[in-house]
């Protein structure tokens, strides 16, 4: 295949092509027990477009990659958020027991898959790569003053997006390791949601906003103010509904914000008691996934089509060190239909739930 990247609609996601999980993936997880849960909600949002690209071996949720099968099973309805139908109705409660797949990184609390069969994350002033047979490269030299990257994404051009707080800056990292600068002058960038045109969806943590950096490097504000935007910490950004999701991290809440409705305030989806939400993911049913890094557990949060819970959400694993961030596996040696969770211990844990991820940007294929 020449360099480049496919865009891949989201009508492919209706194809009816068969999920698979075959051996030799990093990541395996059981379930042994029914749901504990806790939340709220409120509902609203359309649908909308989506694109997509997928790596060499498989990319994040479309098509089959090396050893693992298609991201997508028939009955997830029509594209994210087509409510519970086929497997998505079906998926097990949890919790599950979650498998330690690596722990040699440190600092960063979150990762990225290349699609090529890494796996990127900081490994003190670095950024390393790791695969699925366990070996470690350096990537990238990351400029100081060195802190926790708490966000950390590919764009679909190959480039790599990390979140530096202690330097007020978003930096990008070229597909050779080069460092440059992205965007400077925030307050405390955090979350990092890229989307298929090249923006990247951000959270400012002590900023209390919600913002786009856009392929220019000029930023747009989306939300800001508590209480509805109160300490941002993860966000994920959904091409289907045309909404952006984040959570307050402290108040325990996942919010919206309804793209199809330009300065209408966010609306709550759904609160965890007693929790102080991190990352944010999502499935290919249209449901949300979040870290509750106080007490170290994975939530699951289901919703309808239009964004509103379905349900409180549903304790899906206890880990036995700090987590921060999930992202579905992407690229051979990483299931497509398990979670991945980590943060800034150094610990990345697979979580089985039996469901492929959302699509995501992923890098240009190998030549």
């Amino acid at each position: 295949m020449k360099r480049g990247y496919r865009l891949l609609g989201w009508a492919l996601l209706l194809s009816g092509a068969p999920s698979a999980c075959s051996g030799g993936h990093v990541g395996a997880a059981s379930s042994n027990g029914a749901s504990a849960t806790s939340g709220a909600s409120a509902g609203g949002g359309e649908g909308g477009g989506a694109a997509t690209s997928t790596g060499e071996g498989g990319g994040a949720a479309v098509g089959a990659g090396e050893g693992g099968g298609a991201a997508v099973g028939a009955g997830a309805g029509a594209g994210a958020g087509a409510g519970p139908s086929g497997e998505c109705a079906a998926l097990a409660p949890g919790p599950f027991e979650p498998a330690l797949v690596t722990a040699v990184f440190s600092g960063s609390e979150d990762f990225a898959f290349d699609g090529r069969g890494y796996l990127v994350a900081k490994q003190g002033s670095n950024l390393v790569r790791f695969d699925a047979t366990g070996r470690t490269s350096n990537f990238a030299s990351l400029p100081g003053p060195q802190g926790p990257v708490p966000g950390l994404r590919y764009r679909p051009d190959g480039t790599l997006v990390a979140a530096l707080p202690a330097r007020g800056a978003v930096v990008q990292i070229s597909a050779t390791g080069r460092v440059d600068d992205y965007v400077t002058g925030l307050t405390d960038p955090n979350g990092l949601a890229p989307d298929a045109q090249g923006n990247v969806w951000a959270t400012d943590l002590a900023g209390d906003r919600v913002i786009r950096l856009n392929p220019d490097a000029t930023i747009d504000e989306i939300a800001s103010g508590a209480p509805e935007v109160s300490e941002p910490n993860g966000i994920a950004f959904d091409p289907a509904r045309r909404v952006v999701f984040y959570t307050n991290s402290s108040a325990g809440e996942i919010r919206r914000i309804d793209l199809n409705n330009p300065g209408e305030r966010p609306s709550l989806v759904a609160t965890v008691a007693s929790s102080v939400l991190d990352g944010l993911a999502l499935d290919t049913c249209g449901y949300l996934y979040t870290v509750d890094s106080e007490n170290r557990t994975l939530y699951r949060v289901r919703l309808d089509a239009g964004g509103a819970a379905l349900g409180e959400a549903e304790l899906l694993a206890r880990f036995p060190t700090g987590v921060a961030n999930a992202q579905f596996g992407a690229g051979p040696g990483f299931d497509a239909r398990t979670l991945y969770v980590g943060g800034a211990a150094g610990s990345i844990y697979a979580v089985a739930v039996g469901i492929a991820g959302a699509p995501v940007p992923a890098p240009p294929e190998a030549p």
